[in-house]
């Protein structure tokens, strides 16, 4: 009998399915051998569909049956030869991964019309079936003889998590090398028109060195911070020499990092032959701005998130991550590296092998910080990466029980860059609370002022104060849409331009890669991360003695988060015992002593889910964001006609991919869906290109009242945290 891997293209023609087999096979080598199994590749795109070699596929081809379960052939000859992990891969690369197979593939060799947990009939059940699909292996395709490396428990704390990673690596060596394969049957030139360019990184280096030149040309900070700037690019260049692993870059704020980084990151790619280079950063706030330096100096740069608008082209790319310079979401990264679907994961394998630079590293919760890490370790040990965390407050990791943790530093003296960048005064007035209105009289006096606070309804509280007093104060939080924060930030720089007065009253928002500059700061306590990622906001040119004032809000709640809460007391409990210089690395190594004593480990429910080898459940229980908002189309004014185009065809077609990607300026992630039931519409469900209808997440706010040309989107009584979104996945 003829077998076929798939019905008629748009030409007519069928695929036999030893030439998919053969074709999967040999892309599915390809894929591996960038972490050195190319064997274990082939020997997927083998057997992956050998349950195709059977009488009820072909039916299902020809439209006389549906829903069979092929992959468990495969499968179950694997098992059978002991190589259980490829045995897992292989009965995955439809359905996801799930360890506990091994009953399943028992009773479809045993028992003839014998279904999987999903109600499926194994296409190949029964000794006789089993029997003729494995001739066909044997005479249409052979099996070569291979060798596979083994990943067995080890003595971590998270004793499963190489094997999982290993599992789920080699599902997208198999995931995209059948999606690619299927692909070609359609369009001869997939693969070509899916591969972006190879890396130069002789290029960017060279590029990345003009760049610099012009950017001291014009440069109006202070030359010693210029100096200090130019010795953290060169500590980063000469430790790209280093042999691959984890590095750590621990440098104050304002010291060049975004560039010595990719400095580094071009060098190292360079001696170590390394496929590509991948940003992550822990907000889409900062993306777009740290995109547009890198493709100027790096030209082709794909931007990997949810809110990316890509044309044809680059979709093409961003699906299987084929491109140079990756810039991406620390969500979308370390998401990725526990999912347990097929399609999830395609891309993954496209890490292997490249310098992966974490920007804001302390950004990641620290009841997932022990799984992110040792992830990472095994990504450098097992899979070729090289890995870089920079930071101004670099987590004391080595604290942690649960983390191997012996990076290289790339900063020869970090000690000393903290003393000589030290530009800011700070005053701890947290003795006892501060009114409100006590900030507000304070900063009325001041030119140049920023006050940064932990909850929103704290932040409208103190804004309503200022502006009872002065004209000159603006407002930020992400209840405004993206538009509408931009306006207000270049409305800002402006004034501060050509020496006119500015006041802010803003949410953490603000801390994290926004170039607003003031002489003098206000934060209410909170983590001393924060802290200090607030002070980068004060004198970031080292021209004047900036002041940050530190304080407790005389409010009846002060924190949006038990964990939140917890981290700012620990500020607290140390400045009981002395002051805190924030320019101290020793201090930044005590605060993290405290906050890890009630933190030592990530949480319970994902330590047991690795520990128990169990993929569906650790996906569960590794969330970055553990709160889901609601998308809500917001009426900006300076984007009125856009909303208006938007509200008309969300009313008349529902809403589309194309239509979210539009929308991405004039949205705002809101928590708050219960009043928004009351005050906004709900257009159409979400329909896919496939037809396919989606829970619908989305508010079209209609009556502009609720959306202020200050303060945004505001609901009475808002304490949430603002924390910058940093990623909506859509």
């Amino acid at each position: 009998m003829t077998y076929y891997s798939r019905s008629e293209n748009s030409f007519g023609e069928k695929e036999l399915l030893e030439v998919h087999l053969r074709k999967t096979a040999a892309l599915a080598r390809q894929f591996a051998e960038s972490f050195g199994e190319g064997d274990c590749g082939e020997i997927l795109g083998l057997f992956h569909d050998a349950g195709k070699a059977s009488k009820k596929f072909q039916d299902v081809l020809e439209h006389k049956d549906h829903g069979k379960n092929h992959e468990a052939c495969g499968a179950f000859f694997l098992w059978r030869n002991n190589h259980k992990l490829l045995a897992r891969v292989v009965y995955a690369h439809h359905k996801g991964i799930d360890p506990d197979i091994e009953d399943r593939l028992l009773d479809s060799y045993k028992t003839e019309n014998s279904k999987d947990k999903t109600g499926r009939i194994f296409a190949v059940s029964g000794v006789e079936e089993y029997k003729a699909a494995f001739d066909f292996l044997k005479n249409k395709i052979g099996i070569p003889n291979f060798r596979i490396k083994m990943i067995e428990e080890n003595s971590s704390f998270y004793k499963n998590l190489p094997r999982m990673l290993h599992t789920r690596m080699l599902l997208s060596c198999l995931a995209d090398a059948d999606y690619s394969a299927s692909a070609t049957h359609k369009e001869e030139e997939y693969i070509e028109r899916s591969t972006d360019e190879k890396i130069n990184p002789g290029m960017i280096f060279e590029n990345l060195e003009k760049y610099r030149a012009e950017i001291i040309k014009n440069s109006n900070s202070d030359p010693e911070l210029n100096n200090i700037r130019d010795s953290v690019y060169r500590d980063c260049v000469a430790a790209a020499e280093k042999e691959s692993g984890v590095f750590t870059l621990t440098a104050p704020t304002g010291t060049g990092k975004t560039l010595a980084l990719l400095g580094f990151a071009a060098k190292h790619a360079a001696k170590y032959q390394k496929e590509r280079i991948i940003f992550v950063l822990p907000f889409l706030s900062i993306i777009g701005q740290n995109a547009k330096i890198y493709r100027e100096i790096c030209g082709n740069v794909l931007e990997a998130h949810s809110m990316s608008n890509y044309d044809e082209q680059t979709k093409l790319f961003a699906e299987r991550w084929t491109s140079p310079v990756i810039v991406t979401t620390s969500v979308k990264f370390f998401e990725t590296l526990f999912k347990r679907m097929p399609a999830d994961i395609r891309f993954l394998h496209s890490m292997a092998n490249s310098v992966i630079v974490f920007d804001e590293a302390q950004s990641l919760p620290a009841e997932l910080m022990g799984t992110s890490m040792e992830s990472l370790n095994s990504l450098c040990e097992m899979f070729r990466c090289t890995v870089v965390l920079s930071t101004a407050t670099q987590p004391a990791l080595d604290l942690r029980k649960d983390i191997n943790y012996d990076p290289t530093e790339i900063i020869s003296e970090p000690r000393t860059l903290y003393e000589k960048t030290r530009r800011v005064n700070v005053e701890w007035n947290i003795s006892e609370p501060t009114d409100l209105e006590t900030i507000a009289k304070e900063m009325s006096h001041e030119q140049s002022t920023c006050c940064v606070v932990n909850r929103k309804d704290h932040s409208h509280k103190l804004f309503s104060l200022l502006k009872e007093r002065t004209d000159d104060c603006f407002y930020i939080s992400t209840d405004m849409c993206k538009a509408h924060r931009a306006k207000v930030i270049e409305e800002i720089i402006r004034r501060q331009k050509n020496g006119l007065s500015c006041r802010l009253v803003s949410t953490s928002c603000i801390e994290a890669g926004v170039d607003l500059d003031f002489d003098v700061m206000y934060r209410a306590l909170a983590p001393l991360d924060s802290m200090i990622q607030c002070a980068g906001r004060c004198n970031r040119n080292g021209k004047t003695n900036g002041k940050m004032t530190v304080f407790i809000p005389n409010e009846e709640k002060l924190y949006p988060s038990p964990f939140y809460g917890n981290a700012a007391n620990c500020v607290r409990v140390i400045s009981a015992r002395h002051n805190i210089d924030i320019n101290d690395p020793d201090h930044i190594r005590e605060y993290y002593a405290e906050l890890f004593k009630d933190c030592a480990e990530d949480k319970d429910k994902l330590v047991n889910a690795v520990n128990n080898f169990d993929f569906e459940e650790t996906e569960k229980q590794y969330k970055l964001i553990g709160k889901t908002g609601v998308n809500v189309l917001v009426p900006f004014e300076g984007e009125r006609k856009l909303f208006d185009e938007l509200y008309k065809e969300a009313t008349e077609r529902g809403v589309t991919k194309s239509w979210i990607k539009r929308a991405a300026p004039i949205t705002v992630t809101s928590y708050n869906a219960e009043k928004l039931s009351d005050i906004g519409e709900r257009p159409a469900a979400l329909v896919t290109s496939r037809g396919k209808i989606e829970t619908n997440d989305w508010f079209i706010l209609s009556d502009e009242k609720f959306y202020k040309k200050d303060e945004g989107l505001v609901f009475d009584n808002d304490s949430s945290l603002d924390f910058i979104i940093q990623e909506v996945e859509t």
